[in-house]
């Protein structure tokens, strides 16, 4: 029978508990020790969720979105992670590995194991604040990521030379920026709501910590904002490129399908006069007439396509 993957960090005061891509067997092995609401517990589990805070009698139960790069479609998508905090423990699960917490998780574990070990929160509350630091980090980076994607394509979508690729490399960062977006959607609203219910539940730590935190995720929201503008207008401008392109194509076909069609009308016009079952053979008014009236009628379609600007 499967266990339950509850890892474990003990600290002086405190505890911590992480879960990676939690199922039933967790949240029942988490019910079973703990007095967590089912409403709480269910809402661990797939799928994802929306970013919310509440507060219970005895913690706090908060879910927030983060972004997550794969490297092997070079695609963003939201990771869930819920957190659940007391006075003395901090449990915390992500809906799949999610490497900086992980990462901390394993550092911390390295650390408590050490018997000189300094630096160490004191409590839960100073554990989260930390973690969701961390978190924060984590971010900046994939946020730089995109600028430089953005700053690549623009030149490409400007030089003579763009490709397919680079339509396709437009509409990877817009769905990129969206779900960036998407995974840092009310974190500054949850965090501020955070804040107030620390005041109250942990006095012993500094709550005005956690508006750094508010202060940084604005930022980052305002440089996503930016970016999605960017790509926008890179994406009209795009478009508006392909449109000039595809008319100046259109325009030398054109030009060539009327080059073509007065060939075939000259040796049409030769054939009257030199073909004898023809009407105006050796009439060379009548074909003249005729000549006339057809050279009238291509100045005029000229006019008109250049009135209209087709030429």
């Amino acid at each position: 029978m499967a266990k339950p993957r509850l890892a474990k960090v003990n600290f002086t005061k405190f505890f911590w508990t992480h879960i990676s891509h939690p199922t039933e067997l967790e949240t029942n092995q988490l019910a079973h020790l703990f007095k967590f609401q089912p409403a709480d517990l269910k809402e661990i589990l797939p799928p994802v969720q929306r970013p919310k805070l509440v507060e219970r009698d005895n913690y706090i139960f908060m879910i927030l979105l983060y972004p997550l790069y794969d490297r092997s479609t070079r695609k963003i998508h939201p990771v869930e992670v819920d957190f659940l905090i007391g006075q003395d423990f901090l449990i915390s699960s992500s809906s799949e590995e999610y490497a900086p917490i992980s990462g901390f998780f394993n550092h911390f574990k390295k650390e408590t194991e050490k018997k000189d070990s300094k630096n160490l929160p004191v409590s839960a509350v100073e554990l989260l604040f930390e973690l969701l630091q961390k978190l924060e980090q984590y971010c900046l980076p994939m946020s730089i990521h995109i600028s430089n994607d953005i700053d690549k394509v623009e030149n490409e979508v400007f030089a003579s030379t763009a490709k397919e690729e680079t339509i396709n490399e437009v509409l990877r960062i817009k769905t990129n920026i969206v779900n960036f977006r998407k995974s840092m959607n009310r974190h500054t609203r949850v965090l501020q709501h955070l804040i107030g219910k620390i005041s109250g539940k942990f006095s012993s730590f500094t709550a005005d910590k956690f508006k750094d935190l508010v202060y940084d995720t604005e930022d980052l929201w305002e440089m996503l904002e930016n970016y999605q503008d960017t790509i926008e207008a890179i994406h009209d401008s795009q478009l508006s490129l392909l449109n000039y392109r595809s008319n100046a194509t259109m325009q030398i076909f054109t030009i060539f399908t009327s080059i073509i069609f007065s060939l075939e009308l000259a040796i049409g016009l030769i054939s009257l006069f030199t073909d004898e079952s023809l009407l105006f053979y050796g009439d060379l008014r009548g074909v003249l007439a005729v000549s006339g009236a057809l050279a009238l009628i291509w100045i005029l379609m000229v006019f008109y396509f250049k009135k209209k600007r087709w030429l």
